[in-house]
């Protein structure tokens, strides 16, 4: 069994943003990060840009904090990792691939996801959720054999990935449940 002072669960933005916290107040302390995401945090609204519209997509600007930064402060990752079990009361956290972590103090920063409309066909492998570089890579094929896409969503992020998918030469058409895009930005 493993033990840690700290465990972060969750390797976006806020959990590296979390660790950098610790460290900050507790120079000594074991910290470990365990997140589903394939790489270090990055910035998940490039992902809508020109990582999908460009030839080679650009990881390294994607990048946030990279293994380097993580190392030097002393804190071990664990990318592409899932936490199957977690007990606040044991203070426990089983990992997707049987390791068991035993942790002083947690922090839950998993984010959110994307919401799946309840209508018939969401779960088709031709519908895609752009949350993660996955996914962004999963879209930028797609586009390479799809001449028509529909966009669901009027937020920033489907604006601007609409326009992306427009300028690959994409047909795009968007579906939103307001009466415009943007609502959560714009007055009415």
């Amino acid at each position: 069994m493993i033990q840690r002072d700290y465990l972060v669960i969750g390797s976006g933005i806020g959990g590296a943003s979390a660790c950098e916290g610790v460290r900050k107040h507790d120079k000594r302390g074991t910290i470990t990060i365990v997140g589903a995401e394939i790489m270090p945090p990055y910035n998940r609204w490039l992902l809508s840009k020109d990582f999908l519209r460009e030839k080679t997509p650009p990881l390294k600007r994607l990048a946030h904090f990279d293994q380097r930064w993580f190392d030097s402060r002393k804190i071990e990752t664990r990318f592409a990792t899932i936490v199957k079990q977690f007990n606040i009361e044991r203070r426990l956290a089983v990992l997707g691939n049987g390791e068991s972590i035993e942790f002083t103090k947690a922090c839950l920063a998993m984010g959110s996801r994307p919401v799946r409309p309840p209508v018939a066909g969401v779960n088709l492998g031709n519908v895609i959720y752009l949350r993660t570089v996955r996914d962004a890579l999963a879209l930028r094929e797609m586009a390479n054999i799809e001449k028509t896409v529909m966009v669901i969503g009027g937020g920033l992020l489907a604006c601007e990935a609409a326009a992306s998918l427009r300028m690959m030469k994409l047909k795009v058409s968007m579906m939103h449940r307001n009466a415009y895009l943007l609502n959560r930005y714009l007055d009415s």
